[in-house]
């Protein structure tokens, strides 16, 4: 499987082992904080993942409404960064 995570970087290390224990093989990393990652090539990785998470940071990401809606499109489920960290909490 194969996920597209838009968080900052200190989210996605949180978020990598869990993906991991998950059977996610490829992730995709796009950080918030770096705005040429979230530019017209990351929405263009949209069509290849099984899904989209979004960090908790991710609000202020200036494609993120393309991302989520082209995700919306295709039926590509889209989790929060506390959704994937909720079993490490348990």
């Amino acid at each position: 499987m194969s996920a597209m995570v838009l968080s900052d970087a200190d989210g996605f290390a949180l978020m990598a082992k869990p993906l991991e224990k998950y059977g996610v093989t490829n992730i995709h990393f796009c950080s918030v904080k770096e705005k040429m990652d979230t530019d017209a090539t990351a929405i263009a990785f949209v069509p290849f993942v099984d899904f989209i998470i979004i960090g908790k940071d991710a609000g202020g990401t200036s494609h993120i409404e393309t991302i989520l809606q082209e995700a919306k499109e295709r039926r590509i489920p889209v989790l929060s960064e506390s959704c994937i960290l909720e079993e490490k909490i348990k």
